[in-house]
């Protein structure tokens, strides 16, 4: 697992002075479209807001192309037009399909397996992959409105052709020159089916599409999904703001579900207090405090999903002072069924947890793994979550703390206080030693299945070995590596394939052990032998 242990409050420029702080997830995000060059990644970072670098506010889709991206894609044979045209569609198109990319371009499949293009597109299973982000951008940003909008009308055509309305209506609206409010509706709801998936990230832009579009009631409903896939997406800035918009249009049915999400922004962000929920003189114990900054967050979920990882934290931390075997247990159950947030999933219909959702499951889980005793596993799982998710906001700016006190550097808890809020006192009460009773009093649930997902001794060995004669290698590989928590991006990039190479893996493994999802194969990995 890369650490984000050496990650710096703030990003060196070029010139080796110091620039503004920039969240965990952030720097990977973008590392991973620039690439590892320092310089590239100086530069890129040095053209985004300061909310998008405190992770506040969505990045720009493309991101920027800067001298040293575009010096980077020069390298290799040049690209003619055509080719150009379809990277460009490749690059734009949201559903990884090679017959809607040959279909809206006219290309044959020959072309695409053929140099130049061959060392730029990755076919297989029917799917595609951009191999170079960085060639997208610059693509991408050489097209002229004209181009780009012929493609997305291409598309748009290609889709509704075979059957992908939602895709369809998506590329229509951005071939779309001046806002169509018959297309607004229509977006409002992919919004919120997207939004409903745990797809808070491609939600927010398809909403802030529909908000281009649509009038009157359509317009309200499309800045109140805005708002809200914001806010679970962790884009605090972009949230508030939408949600202002909402009370400015005086629509009395939006009105309400906007007052949550507002709630909750408030509550992550400090900015007015929640019931008191950080104050030093409060006379209920910390967890219980930290548990009501968490309310607001629940109360403004989208899936049932969300709804029920962020009940779990709640429980778990309201429990966590007098009931720690109680707070322990259903905060493991939590762990073990939740399916963590997919960033590539955006499109392909799959349910999952939203990004804020997973934040405050991570940061509570690494919590409870520090007050049993494991200091060295609370650190993996906060290090995994900052780099993917926005942990700096959640419960009271605890993953700082957690961080803080895990016994590494402390440039983790600095990077993380940088670009969120100082953590309020209940949440160093509940990092500090309160006579909790010690691990051998209590053994945790979370420390146990983690270290068994770890390869201890007891639990999956047995499981391993019956599954080996029913598995391949490659199969036990992708099984071991969901079982121990890993998105599909992430077991693909460990095992070195592609992401499309990893679902099919994984859909043999439930074939072939007898499960139908995620969560069900991490339970049965767990259960003991008979």
């Amino acid at each position: 697992m890369t650490s984000n242990r050496d990650t710096a409050a703030s990003w060196p420029t070029p010139l080796g002075g110091r620039a503004r702080p920039v969240a965990p997830q952030v720097v990977r995000r973008v590392s991973e479209l620039v690439g590892a060059d320092p310089e590239a990644l100086a530069q890129t970072l040095g053209l985004l807001t300061p909310h998008q670098l405190a992770g506040a506010a969505a990045l720009p889709d493309p991101l920027p192309v800067t001298p040293a991206v575009r010096a980077a894609t020069l390298d290799g044979p040049a690209l003619d037009a055509e080719d150009r045209r379809l990277v460009l569609a490749a690059g734009v198109l949201v559903l990884d399909r090679v017959d809607v990319l040959l279909g809206a371009t006219g290309a044959s499949v020959e072309r695409l397996l053929a140099p130049p293009l061959a060392g730029h597109l990755q076919l297989a299973d029917g799917r595609f992959r951009v191999a170079d982000p960085r060639l997208r951008a610059v693509v991408h940003e050489d097209a002229d409105l004209t181009e780009r909008t012929a493609v997305h009308a291409a598309l748009a055509g290609e889709l509704e052709r075979v059957g992908e309305p939602g895709a369809a209506r998506w590329h229509a609206a951005l071939a779309t020159l001046a806002g169509d409010p018959a297309l607004a509706d229509g977006l409002v709801r992919l919004a919120r089916q997207r939004l409903g998936q745990g797809c808070a990230v491609a939600a927010h832009a398809v909403a802030r599409e529909a908000a281009s579009h649509g009038t009157g009631e359509v317009r309200a409903r499309a800045f109140l999904l805005a708002g809200r896939a914001a806010l679970l997406a962790g884009h605090l800035h972009d949230a508030a703001g939408w949600l202002e918009r909402v009370a400015s249009t005086g629509v009395p049915t939006v009105q309400e579900d906007a007052e949550r999400a507002r709630d909750a922004v408030l509550a992550l962000t400090g900015a007015e207090p929640v019931e008191h929920a950080g104050t030093a003189d409060d006379e209920d114990p910390p967890g219980v405090r930290l548990a009501r900054l968490v309310v607001p967050v629940a109360r403004a979920t989208a899936t049932p999903a969300d709804r029920a990882v962020l009940a779990a934290v709640v429980e778990a931390l309201a429990r966590l002072d007098r009931y720690p075997r109680d707070a322990d247990e259903v905060l493991a159950r939590a762990v073990v069924t939740a399916v963590p947030y997919r960033e590539t999933a955006a499109w392909t219909g799959t349910d999952g947890l939203s990004p804020l959702a997973e934040a405050h499951l991570r940061v509570v889980q690494a919590l409870v793994l520090l007050r049993g005793g494991d200091a060295d596993q609370a650190a993996r799982v906060l290090d995994d979550a900052a780099a993917r998710l926005p942990v700096s906001h959640v419960v009271g700016g605890l993953a700082a703390e957690v961080a803080r006190r895990t016994g590494g550097p402390d440039a983790l808890a600095a990077g993380l206080r940088a670009v969120g809020p100082e953590p309020v006192a209940a949440a160093v009460a509940a990092c500090r030693d309160l006579g909790y009773p010690r691990p051998e009093a209590v053994p945790s649930l979370v420390v146990s299945a983690v270290r068994t997902f770890r390869g201890a001794p007891d639990g999956l060995a047995d499981v391993w070995a019956r599954w080996a004669d029913v598995l391949t290698a490659r199969e036990l590989d992708v099984a071991r590596l969901v079982a121990d928590g890993l998105a599909n991006k992430q077991v693909a990039d460990r095992l070195c394939v592609s992401v499309r190479t990893v679902e099919v893996h994984l859909g043999r493994v439930f074939r072939k052990v007898g499960v139908s999802s995620r969560a069900e194969l991490t339970v049965v990995a767990l259960r003991p032998a008979s």
